[in-house]
């Protein structure tokens, strides 16, 4: 880039489709006192999808933003904050999966809820998306309105709990999540984990002794999203003890043909 060019902030689309770009100075207005508490980002260029979520979300009473890609977002998303993000599986330059991972490293970002969206996306896909702190996976061909605003009050409630928890940290023996950093200690070592493997762990600590069916986790952890299956709960276990280290891995425990168990390092057979 020469001397002297300047680099043009992308403008983002309001809800009224009127083109007009709400950046100004830099920053982005804050029309008719529309809030963060109340305005939701589409990412997406596919005009069909977006009338079809700007629909689901305007009914909620939310304002809706548009831009067409993922790597126009970031400036909106430190300004505006919004309540929630559609992310299209297909959009812009910047690949999803990425996208998310970056994100969840924005300070102040790291916690907006995500729903990916598309037409049509493959299991692994999927499973990307999720693990790399998607909140929910839609496939609009298969999601009818009544569906699509149920997912949207899904991702909202448990974002909404998770933030009330985070205040107190969680312990079981001695391990111990720290919520509102989003860090995990087992023995005083660090772990790290992947997103749902740590909202899998919380989960299972939460629920100390009782056993946890595949169903109940795969609702709890990856939402309300019929294309994932059991099988991605088995998998993320066996990520979460291999990161927990040999010792502290035998504390989740799995039931034959019903779940799994975190049981306290006293309860557990020697």
């Amino acid at each position: 880039m020469g001397e002297g060019a300047l680099i043009a902030l992308p403008e983002a689309v309001s809800d009224r489709g009127s083109g007009r770009g709400l950046v100004r100075g830099g920053g982005f207005a804050n029309k008719m006192g529309i809030t963060e508490k109340n305005r939701v980002l589409i990412i997406s260029g596919n005009k069909d999808l977006i009338r079809l979520l700007h629909d689901s979300a305007s009914r909620g009473g939310y304002a809706v933003d548009t831009l067409s890609t993922g790597a126009q977002a970031f400036t909106y998303i430190i300004s505006c904050k919004p309540k929630l993000i559609f992310l299209d599986a297909g959009a812009g330059e910047v690949e999803g999966v990425t996208w998310i991972v970056m994100l969840r490293e924005m300070t102040g970002a790291e916690n907006i809820p995500v729903i990916v969206f598309g037409e049509r996306l493959r299991p692994e896909t999927i499973a990307g998306f999720f693990d790399a702190g998607a909140d929910d996976c839609i496939l609009l061909r298969d999601c009818d309105q009544l569906e699509l605003s149920a997912r949207i009050r899904a991702v909202l409630r448990r974002h909404s709990a998770r933030e009330a928890q985070k205040m107190i940290p969680l312990r079981c023996g001695p391990v111990e999540l720290d919520l509102a950093c989003h860090r995990c200690f087992a023995e005083g070592r660090e772990v790290n984990l992947r997103p749902r493997e740590f909202e899998l762990l919380e989960i299972l600590m939460r629920k100390e002794g009782r056993v946890l069916g595949r169903a109940y986790l795969l609702e709890c952890v990856w939402g309300m999203s019929s294309a994932a299956s059991t099988r991605a709960v088995d998998v993320t276990v066996s990520r979460l003890r291999k990161a927990l280290g040999e010792k502290v891995s035998c504390w989740i425990g799995g039931v034959n043909k019903m779940g799994y168990r975190f049981s306290a390092p006293d309860k557990v057979p020697r």
